[in-house]
This record gives structure tokens, sequence and C-alpha cells, in this order.
């Protein structure tokens, strides 16, 4: 057999096979990373999110009740319902395209003094999991990777 620079050909041709094997072994890991910090990054902007309406409701003394518009392409917003619009200063759209929107609490927001707020839930769902956007009646804001107690 003719050797290429002290290999033979079937010595790069096995090397070649086992760094394809590998390859697509980490694509599919780096997807499924991608998935997850997609969804992460989407509840930490929903939790920045509601933590600025209370910030408002709190300044201004008033309400600042959610709502949810759209399916595939979502937003929630507070005030009066408009469209999914990301130039809004109170409506925030879906970051990415493969998180979904499963629920959102109705009558859920903030209330003006002393962090008061109607407590709820937010889910969104993808490829990588489910978090939960959990605001309690006392205006915490957390997020669960599980059901939340």
């Amino acid at each position: 057999m003719k050797t290429i620079g002290g290999f033979t050909l079937i010595e790069l041709l096995v090397v070649m096979v086992i760094a394809s094997v590998v390859t697509l072994g980490a694509f599919g890991g780096w997807q499924s990373w991608q998935q997850l910090q997609r969804l992460n990054d989407s509840a930490r902007q929903i939790q920045h999110f509601l933590l600025r309406l209370r910030g408002e409701a709190n300044e201004r003394n008033g309400q600042q009740v959610l709502w949810q518009a759209g399916n595939s392409a979502w937003c929630i917003g507070s005030g009066s319902p408009q469209r999914c619009r990301n130039n809004l200063r109170r409506v925030l759209s879906a970051p990415w395209p493969d998180i979904a929107l499963q629920s959102l609490t109705e009558g859920m927001g903030f209330y003006g003094r002393r962090n008061v707020a109607k407590p709820g839930r937010i889910v969104i769902t993808s490829p990588a999991g489910t978090r939960h956007i959990i605001l309690s009646s006392r205006g915490r804001v957390r997020i669960c990777e599980e059901v939340c107690p």
C-alpha cells in the first residue's frame, strides 16, 4: 500500500471517519445548548420587563396590568392592549421564534405602592424545556425551571 507522508490511506480514512462522528455528536449538543440558552434568556428578559413595570407602578403610584397578544409571534405588555411592536416601552415581544408563551395569569400585574401585586405566573416553553416566571403578591419576581410552590 502506498504511504502519504508516513501514513497509509486507510489510517487517514479511519481518522476522518472518527472526526466526522465526533463532529456530528457535538453539533447536536450545541443545538440543544443554544435552545437552553435562548429559553433562559427569554425568561430573564420577561423578569426584567416585570421589574421595570413594578418600578413604574411604584414611582407613579399607578397600576400596570399585563396583557398578552398573538400566538406564534407573541408579546406581553401593560396598559391598553396594542399590537406587538418592539419600539414601545411597555411591550415585550417574543425574543426568539422558538420560544412559545404557554400561559399568562389573567389580571396579573402591579398596583402601586409598597410593591403590591396580583400574583400569577407566565409560562414559556421551547424544545429545551419550560420556565415559570412567578409574580408574588408582594411584587417579587422569580424564575423556576419546574413548577414552583
